[in-house]
């Protein structure tokens, strides 16, 4: 067979509709290739054709398949890696309570100037630990208030842990105990006392319920740390008299603790105060992110899972997701601090018939800013 017959038998599925007389050459342009490829009539005679321009007819047509086939599988890949991401989304996140709510800054008491003062690449993002022996909900005194400063430039966090017996004012009520301002009015009030009262720009919050925190610990297989032999008693007594069926601790010194004494450690008061009992709790959230950081990558899926399944939160999943860079870096760094300290010259007492701390929240919030900004408060 000569070349003209397998050019014409490459062209023989082309219709005869393609023909029309008075064709050379000069006839056959772009506009050409687009109708055979779409099957509209192009009024050529293809058996008319030299054989340079059946070659380039050919190659044109493998060309175009060609690209079509490399457009068809970038679309397969991403495809195929978009529903991949979705599920593991819907794995890891997929028992997470997402607050969508649209929070304004008025809503949230935020001063416009203090924002503006404030430097914008650190993240204020509010703790809530609800005190509820009911597992099953959030609602409740918020018995752990803390701020988390995100710092994602440095890779550091800080956490300033606010007493929940802080006599502060509070929107709409009178002024009463910090923790009361999440069973008044939620989170959204909760937010706007700490930022109306502690010169804030806290926009985002996490909530757990203190008891659902114990199975995040358990998930890590517990947690090691140091207790003294008053506290290992005052576990001991809280592990009976509430009978949340936590297991007695044998020895005080250094003690591995799983997710419910943990947890029953982290809100002993009574032998000391509010103060040692809110450092306690930086203890166990401290020995928490050291194990995080000390396990292996491949577990981090599971602990996020366990995690985000025990939470309510404003933070988007793509905002959270956003944040693990921070762990797999490395060289993450907690620190922690207190308000009030000695340095906030707080008297404590009863004061408007409940036990108080009272102190110049003008002088501490700017302690604060101080601990979180350093020196570079400004944008």
């Amino acid at each position: 067979m000569d070349n003209n017959s397998k050019f014409n038998d490459i062209f023989s599925g082309v219709p005869d509709s393609f023909i029309m007389s008075n064709s050379n050459d000069d006839n056959i342009d772009d506009n050409f290739f687009k109708k055979i490829d779409s099957g509209k009539s192009a009024s050529v005679n293809i058996s008319s054709f030299s054989r340079n321009k059946k070659l380039e007819l050919l190659k044109k047509k493998k060309k175009q398949r060609k690209i079509l086939n490399v457009v068809l599988s970038i679309i397969l890949v991403i495809s195929t890696l978009w529903t991949a991401y979705v599920g593991a989304i819907s794995y890891l996140m997929g028992d997470m309570i997402y607050d969508s709510t649209n929070f304004s800054a008025s809503d949230l008491g935020i001063d416009q100037n203090v924002a503006a003062s404030l430097n914008n690449k650190i993240i204020n993002i509010a703790l809530f630990g609800v005190d509820s022996r009911d597992a099953t909900t959030d609602k409740g005194r918020s018995d752990s208030i803390m701020i988390l400063s995100v710092n994602t430039k440095d890779n550091t966090l800080k956490l300033t842990s606010i007493l929940r017996d802080s006599y502060v004012e509070i929107e709409g009520h009178k002024k009463q105990k910090i923790n009361h301002a999440y069973s008044l009015g939620g989170v959204t009030l909760a937010m706007k006392t700490i930022n109306q009262n502690y010169e804030l720009n806290v926009a985002d919050y996490v909530t757990v319920n203190l008891q659902q925190l114990s199975k995040v610990i358990d998930v890590l297989d517990g947690i090691d740390l140091e207790i003294t032999n008053a506290e290992k008693n005052e576990l001991n007594r809280l592990a009976v008299s509430e009978n949340l069926g936590v297991t007695k601790v044998a020895s005080s010194g250094n003690v591995h603790l799983n997710g419910p004494q943990a947890m029953t450690y982290a809100r002993i008061r009574e032998i000391d105060s509010d103060s040692v009992r809110s450092e306690r709790q930086g203890k166990v959230l401290n020995c928490m992110l050291e194990k995080i950081k000390a396990m292996s990558v491949i577990k981090y899926p599971a602990i996020l899972k366990s995690i985000l399944s025990n939470v309510e939160t404003s933070l988007s999943y793509s905002e959270i997701i956003a944040f693990s860079p921070m762990v797999t870096k490395g060289n993450l760094t907690l620190t922690k601090t207190t308000v009030p300290i000695a340095e906030d010259q707080p008297i404590g007492g009863i004061y408007g018939g409940a036990w108080v701390y009272r102190y110049d929240l003008h002088a501490a919030s700017a302690r604060i800013h101080t601990w979180i900004y350093g020196d570079a408060t400004a944008k």
